[in-house]
């Protein structure tokens, strides 16, 4: 379903995480329809544009940008639980010593020994989302993991290395959730967190890459010129709570190219902090509960993105598994 991809579920673990640098570092990014991408300088002196998408599963390059920057040698392969992988060592892609290199996770150590990017073979799925979201890579999940980042949504600025402590006195920092093993290591990325809508506190997933797909009536209605704008989305049953219990909330009926609903929130709440107007895209109840729950500390209602983080700068540090959100003036 191409409703499955825009979750972008991984199926592997991780087991422990990379160096910390000290010091903040600006990485080089451009903001495109209220979405991060990280501007990746290559050996031959062109750049990747890599989509940031914290709530998504693999990193990868895709076999046209391979193609473009000639690096199909470079590209090997390998068979892990009958499945073939094609991948790059990272060190063949990232030219830049600032940018960190995605995670190795602890099932492919056996079979691959450098942090990589898979090159996923073309799909019909893969396609259809470059359509609406171009992109030259993927940065999922365990290219976050293990460091501490800061998406400054007012002035378009990502950095690395801005580690978060805990500070009671600050509501504006809470504390994250992870799937864990036994011992208390993160076998997955995917941070749950929490918002308040409508005055009932609402479980998330922390996603960047969250994306509202507009079919042709939702551009016009909305006076856009993209085909997909930076979103957020919400289960189907406590979308229909709000549509029912607020008529007068937006809403645009199969308002995305999937036929998907859509409602504007008034506000949000996180923390003692209030923002909004915030546009939700509906799923079904069964991706949170039968979906995410995999990779997922717990089952969550839904997941918050650029639609409610162009409000904020925003802080997340892996490690001690805090966010911030600090309110744009």
């Amino acid at each position: 379903m191409r409703t499955a991809i825009l979750l972008m579920i991984s199926l592997f673990f991780l087991d422990g995480f990379a160096p910390h640098s000290p010091g903040k570092i600006e990485l080089p990014a451009r903001m495109i329809d209220g979405r991060f991408y990280i501007k990746i300088p290559t050996a031959n002196g062109d750049t990747l544009l890599g989509f940031c998408d914290t709530g998504g599963g693999y990193n990868a390059v895709y076999p046209t940008a391979i193609s473009r920057l000639h690096l199909e040698a470079k590209v090997l392969e390998t068979s892990i639980d009958s499945e073939k992988i094609r991948y790059i060592p990272a060190k063949d892609v990232i030219a830049d010593p600032n940018i960190p290199s995605p995670q190795l996770r602890a099932s492919f150590r056996p079979y691959i020994k450098v942090p990589f990017f898979q090159v996923p073979a073309p799909s019909e799925e893969s396609e259809f989302i470059k359509a609406y979201i171009p992109h030259d890579a993927f940065l999922g999940q365990f290219f976050f993991m293990g460091h501490s980042w800061t998406f400054d949504y007012e002035k378009g600025r990502i950095y690395v290395n801005t580690p978060l402590s805990r500070n009671p006195a600050n509501k504006n920092i809470q504390r994250l959730g992870f799937k864990k093993d036994k011992a208390g290591h993160k076998l997955f990325g995917h941070p749950s967190m929490q918002v308040e809508i409508d005055g009932e506190t609402i479980d998330v997933l922390f996603d960047t890459g969250a994306s509202i797909l507009l079919s042709n009536k939702t551009q016009t209605e909305l006076l856009s010129s993209s085909k997909s704008i930076a979103g957020s989305f919400i289960a189907k049953s406590v979308f229909d709570q709000w549509h029912l219990r607020h008529p007068d909330w937006r809403f645009i009926e199969q308002g995305e190219v999937t036929r998907a609903d859509m409602i504007q929130v008034p506000e949000v709440k996180i923390g003692n902090t209030t923002a909004g107007p915030v546009w939700f895209a509906r799923r079904p109840d069964e991706a949170w509960s039968k979906g995410m729950i995999g990779t997922m500390d717990k089952v969550v209602k839904g997941a918050v993105g650029g639609s409610l983080f162009q409000y904020y700068k925003v802080t997340i540090d892996y490690n001690s598994e805090l966010v911030r959100f600090e309110k744009n003036d």
